[in-house]
């Protein structure tokens, strides 16, 4: 599999890739590209956060962490006093970067049911339901941070695969195939988790937020439109406007 840097760096690449394209089609804000960027770099550190020797694990932690802590400071900041954002805040990240990493040691099995395509797109749902439902973000803004996060994800497992062939002796590794699956199907209980995961996909999409705005925004005649037109300079100069 490839290592931590690799995950971080390429992630962060492609993140970076897809949050100024949005930004330039102006489809988010400055703001919102810089929390699109943050979650597609986490969704490249998720699948390995169930290894409890992962490097991933700390840091896809403490990121998580500290993202959903300054979202609550920005979205509560009018309607809370300074104490209770102090306490409220306090508790997001404990709950996140110890409870919750804690449950996830105990429930998760590296390699398992978490590193597979499904729980791409599960993540993906959960971040958009949680940034609409708790952040109170638009349908459009919550469902680029859903793709982000799962955008993230696929660029980790296509990374694992790749790393499972090895060329020089052209040969796969006995890792192949195990980073980007659509199941876990050798035992009862693997059949169980992968039978719960599919049954929530579409239990979250009935809950997700409408997608209205986002063939507006991304797959409108205006959009393709919008997005020709950031490809290349509109006054045919390069590097000097």
């Amino acid at each position: 599999m490839a290592n931590f840097n690799t995950h971080f760096n390429v992630a962060a690449g492609a993140s970076a890739v897809v949050s100024a394209t949005l930004l330039s089609m102006e489809v988010v804000s400055p703001q919102e590209a810089v929390v699109a960027f943050f979650l597609g770099t986490l969704g490249g550190l998720l699948p390995d956060v169930d290894s409890p020797r992962s490097t991933s694990i700390k840091v896809a932690f403490n990121i998580l962490s500290l993202l959903m802590t300054i979202l609550i400071i920005f979205v509560k900041s009018s309607t809370y006093s300074l104490v209770e954002m102090v306490v409220v805040a306090s508790l997001v990240f404990v709950a996140i970067r110890y409870a919750f990493l804690e449950f996830f040691r105990k429930i998760s099995k590296h390699r398992g049911m978490f590193h597979s395509i499904p729980v791409a797109f599960l993540w993906g749902l959960v971040i958009a339901i949680v940034s609409q439902w708790f952040f109170d973000l638009n349908s459009l803004v919550s469902w680029v941070y859903g793709f982000m996060i799962t955008l993230g994800y696929f660029v980790h497992l296509i990374l694992d695969e790749i790393y499972s062939v090895d060329l020089g002796n052209r040969r796969m590794k006995k890792s192949s195939g195990t980073a980007l699956k659509f199941g876990m199907f050798k035992n009862r209980q693997q059949q169980i988790q992968t039978v719960v995961i599919y049954l929530l996909i579409p239990l979250l999409f009935s809950i997700a937020p409408d997608t209205e705005l986002v063939q507006t925004a991304l797959f409108s005649k205006e959009a393709w439109l919008s997005f020709t037109d950031i490809i290349l300079p509109y006054d045919g100069k390069w590097f000097f406007h």
